[in-house]
């Protein structure tokens, strides 16, 4: 989805493209430390993160951490 930057960060606006992702619960304070992962926007902050899309992270590390985050949502 598109927001405003400022929803994730106060100091920043423009608009910015945004998926939010549910990695194992381990690596969410991690992640939160890199550029470009913020707590979740509109979900619940202790399971998801959202991550901009900007190329600020590789393709390569947002497709494994979908593929990670669909494993930990599908219902088997």
């Amino acid at each position: 989805m598109n927001l405003d930057k400022n929803k994730l960060d106060e100091k920043s606006t423009g608009e910015v493209e945004i998926i939010d992702i549910k990695p194992e619960p381990n690596e969410i304070e991690s992640l939160l430390k890199q550029d470009g992962f913020y707590p979740a926007y509109h979900m619940n902050k202790k399971s998801w993160i959202t991550v901009i899309l900007n190329n600020t992270i590789s393709d390569e590390k947002i497709m494994s951490l979908i593929e990670k985050s669909y494993s930990y949502t599908v219902i088997n």
